[in-house]
Parts: structure tokens; sequence; C-alpha cells
């Protein structure tokens, strides 16, 4: 089975080693044998998970052909510790990339993991979530499946809200990326999402209260759209992955 610590450098597996294998409460920066960098924070962080599903089992790894050349715009939403963005860095080396990202934690992480790879400067980071309007709104406070909630509360935190759409623009998208939580369905709702041209799309589904039948309302949303959608590397029974890209490319460009 693959694991984490068989992609790092030889160096960085001993360090990992000793790391998991002290007492818990500290960070350890590893590289990978690919090249990046990677500041990991302990359980109860999920940094290791999300740097499993990345650079293990490369679940943003398209499942149709997709030229690096072409790919000069990247839009991620929901970025979290920033392992996505190291992995569209070296993938396709040509984009600039826009990020949005709400929760604070995650976003220390982020602009550390940016910094360790020397990647500030290709990276435009919005410390906010993305929406359909502006203001703040209420972020559950759940590691990796942080979520919008109606109103503050305990485990709650208040952070900035940005209208997508008009932060991201009209320029095209060559690849958009979202995993928010159950946030898509605000955007893949909103009548201006039919007039982003996304060359490439790739999201997590979510079952929620409001949205119990998530993966069938997305993949008959995107189809109406004039989307084909393909499965992604998983689908379970209340998220999963999916592509999709327009029937006529052309058209969205």
């Amino acid at each position: 089975m693959a694991r984490l610590r068989d992609q790092l450098t030889p160096l960085s597996q001993l360090r990992y080693l000793a790391w998991r294998a002290l007492p818990r409460g500290r960070k350890v920066t590893v590289r990978l044998r690919s090249g990046e960098r990677l500041s990991l924070r302990p359980p109860p962080a999920e940094d290791l998970a999300t740097a499993y599903e990345v650079f293990v089992a490369e679940v943003y790894r398209p499942p149709f052909p997709l030229p690096a050349a072409p790919i000069q715009r990247i839009v991620d939403v929901g970025a979290n510790c920033g392992h996505s963005l190291l992995f569209w860095a070296r993938h396709y080396p040509r984009a600039q990339v826009v990020a949005f990202e709400p929760h604070p934690v995650h976003l220390a992480m982020l602009e550390h993991n940016l910094a360790l790879n020397g990647l500030t400067s290709r990276v435009l980071v919005h410390r906010a979530a993305a929406g359909v309007g502006s203001g703040h709104i209420a972020l559950l406070d759940a590691e990796s499946r942080s979520s919008i909630v109606d109103a503050d509360g305990g485990r709650a935190l208040s952070v900035p809200l940005v209208d997508f759409f008009d932060t991201v623009g009209t320029g095209p998208i060559d690849l958009l990326k979202m995993d928010i939580e159950g946030g898509e369905y605000a955007l893949l709702g909103d009548p201006r999402f039919a007039r982003l041209r996304i060359r490439t799309l790739v999201m997590e589904w979510h079952c929620t209260q409001a949205r119990p039948d998530g993966k069938t309302w997305t993949e008959r949303t995107l189809e109406s759209l004039g989307y084909d959608v393909t499965p992604g590397l998983w689908s379970g029974d209340v998220n999963g992955l999916l592509w999709a890209r327009p029937r006529e490319e052309g058209t969205r460009r």
C-alpha cells in the first residue's frame, strides 16, 4: 500500500519517522522526491490525510488528457493548507493561481507552504470564503470539513466573504477546483456561473441537509450548462469527486 513517507526523500523519511514517534504538538517540514516541501501539523490536524490525497492518491490528476502548456490560469476554491496549490504549481508550471481560503489556521499553513516552495508570487490568495455576495459569514471550525453555518456558535469563526464572480472576473479559467463542503451549491446555482469561461472543472460534491441529492443535482446542473461530467477518483454516499468539461470547448474560451 502506498504511503506518504514512500514519497519522501531519504533524509525526510528519517525526519518524518522520528516526528511520528515523538509526542505530538509540533510541526515538521519534509521534502517530497518530486521536489515539494511540506509543513505538516500532527493530528488532530488533517494535514497528513490531505497530503496523502494530493500527493499519493493524486486525486487531482485528470482522468483525461490535460496538456500543461495551455493551462495559464487556475482558480482553487477551498485551498485548505495549500497542498493542492503545490500540486498545480508542479504539474502546470506556466499557470498563475488564484486561491480562496477563509480559515485563519489553514491560511497560515497555506502561506507557509507557498513560501517554503518559492511560490508566493505565483499565487494570489484571497483570505476569504467564496460566495455570491460579500460581507462576513460563520464558518464551522472543523479542520478540512469546515463549512458555512447559519449562525455563530461555540465552534464557529467569523470570516470574510467575497463575491466569487466579481473577484475572478470575466477572464478564462483553464482549471477551476472547488472543495468547499457544500458551499459549491450557491456558486453553481448562481446565473453568473453559466457565463464563466471554464475549460476544466474538478470539484467535490457533498450531500448536505439543504441538498441531500448532492451528486445527482450537481451532475444534472453541470450537464444542463453544457458540460460533460466524468467521475473522479472516488464517489461515496455523502461526497465524491467529479470532473467536467464543456461539450464544445471553443464556445467557452
